[in-house]
């Protein structure tokens, strides 16, 4: 069966919230001094929650085509962002304006919560 046809829409946004609130509560997010790399990769997955949130899930189960692209992006952005996540390459850093020589640290718990997200 497919990842879209097995999507528990719920699920995903309480795990979006979750990861979105340990990202909140890193210590390089903190004001005034907020990680440029940390701060894109919060930005891209709360655009990506925003985009959970508009989905017609009676559309989805339903079968209609816009409804399941609709899921397949979200779920493709959450495998993104995993793997920026444990981008180990430095091109994060470098694409954020943060230094390539000393990628930022998101902790176990960020990538511990993207992972399990990018398993949907």
């Amino acid at each position: 069966m497919s990842a879209v046809l097995d999507f528990n829409a719920a699920r995903v946004d309480a795990q979006m919230a979750e990861l979105l609130e340990s990202f909140e509560s890193h210590p390089l997010m903190q004001p005034p001094d907020t990680h440029p790399t940390l701060f894109f990769l919060f930005d891209f997955i709360r655009n990506t929650h925003r985009q959970l949130k508009t989905i017609d899930i009676e559309k989805l189960s339903a079968g209609d085509d816009e409804a399941k692209n609709q899921v397949t992006e979200v779920i493709g952005r959450n495998h993104f962002a995993n793997v920026l996540i444990n981008d180990t390459t430095g091109k994060l850093a470098m694409l954020t304006g943060g230094d390539p020589s000393n990628p930022v640290d998101f902790g176990p718990e960020i990538k511990r919560k993207a992972e399990a997200l990018s398993q949907d």
